[in-house]
């Protein structure tokens, strides 16, 4: 009686405290304010953006990592917007191992740029305010950054600015 006691009690607890931590996830928040007119032209030195462009292009660089699930949610919403010519998407990834990165690439298929490199991409990071990730700029022919997007993207959300 004593042990199936115990043992309620303990699945009673790990009930409670799942219930209590767990998250809703949250929606997307849309900045716009915040990066307005940073320019993010030092990603040129880290990538092969410039040769892949065209006049109505624009750049989607995301920060991600393996471990986080938004992220995953999202690469199908990537690999879209990296097949529409319109945007060219570059992942960068944060606060990973370069081990873990290439495993994720190569589990779901992923085909458009990614920076595996933490230093190069430390310092694309202090460039720029983001929260979090996933995380999502936008940027322009110039390298400036016209809208942010904190938390998992879509093809509908990244075709609307295109309008």
């Amino acid at each position: 009686m004593l042990k199936r006691n115990f043992i309620l009690s303990i699945l009673v607890l790990i009930i409670s405290v799942t219930f209590l931590t767990y998250n809703t996830p949250a929606e997307v928040e849309i900045s716009e304010n915040n990066n307005e007119a940073v320019d993010l032209s030092s990603i040129r030195n880290i990538t092969s953006v410039q040769g892949n462009l065209n006049d109505e292009s624009l750049i989607i660089v995301n920060l991600w990592a393996s471990w986080c699930i938004p992220c995953i949610e999202e690469v199908d919403e990537l690999k879209k917007i990296s097949d529409d010519r319109r945007f060219y998407v570059i992942g960068l990834l944060v606060d990973d191992s370069m081990e873990n990165g290439k495993e994720f690439i190569k589990e779901y298929d992923i085909e458009y740029e990614n920076q595996l490199n933490q230093d190069d991409v430390e310092v694309i990071l202090t460039e720029f305010k983001w929260s979090g990730i996933p995380t999502s700029v936008v940027l322009d022919l110039d390298y400036v950054i016209i809208k942010t997007f904190n938390g998992p993207i879509t093809y509908a959300m990244i075709n609307d600015i295109s309008k």
